[in-house]
C-alpha cells in the first residue's frame, strides 16, 4: 500500500509544484481566492503530516503565504510525506487535536487518502477561479497525469 500512497503524493506534488508556477507566473492577474485556495491546500497538508508525526504545527488552516514560498512549503510536505510512508504503519490508528479543539482518531490510510483529495478538490477550485479570470486551467486529473 505505501507504493499506492507513494504514487497518489507524487502526483499531488507534481500537480501543485504545475499549479504554484503558473500562478506565480500569472501572479498579477489572480484574484485572492485563489491565494487563499492555494495556501489553504499546502496549510492543511502540513498540519496533517505534523499530527501524524506529532510535531508542532508551523500554519493555521487558513493562513496566506505569498506566492515566492508555496514551492518551498509543498516541497517540505512531500518530504514529510514521504517520512510518514517510510516509517509508519498504514493501518496504525493516529490520534489528533483538531484547529477547533476536538479530539478524533482516524487510521493513517484514511488521513492520507483525504490529504490527496483534499488537494484535488481545491485544485480544481483554483481552475474555477481561472476560468472566471480569462486565464487557462491547468489539467490536473490523475488518469491524465498517468498518461504522460
Amino acid at each position: 500500500m505505501n507504493d499506492f500512497f507513494l504514487d497518489k503524493f507524487q502526483y499531488t506534488f507534481d500537480k501543485n509544484q504545475e499549479m504554484i508556477a503558473y500562478l506565480v507566473q500569472n501572479e498579477s492577474e489572480l484574484n485572492e481566492k485563489i491565494k487563499i485556495l492555494i495556501s489553504h491546500i499546502l496549510n492543511a497538508h502540513e498540519i496533517w503530516t505534523t499530527r501524524i508525526l506529532k510535531e508542532a504545527t508551523q500554519f493555521s488552516v487558513w493562513q496566506l503565504h505569498d506566492y515566492a514560498s508555496l514551492a518551498k512549503i509543498d516541497q517540505d510536505n512531500f518530504q514529510r510525506t514521504k517520512k510518514i510512508l517510510e516509517e509508519k504503519n498504514l493501518d496504525e490508528r493516529v490520534d489528533y487535536i483538531t484547529s477547533t479543539s476536538e479530539a478524533f482518531s482516524n487510521v493513517l490510510n484514511e488521513i492520507l487518502f483525504h490529504i490527496v483529495n483534499h488537494s484535488s478538490y481545491h485544485r480544481a477550485q483554483i481552475n474555477s477561479e481561472l476560468k472566471s479570470l480569462k486565464l487557462n486551467p491547468l489539467v490536473t486529473d490523475y488518469v491524465f497525469y498517468k498518461r504522460q
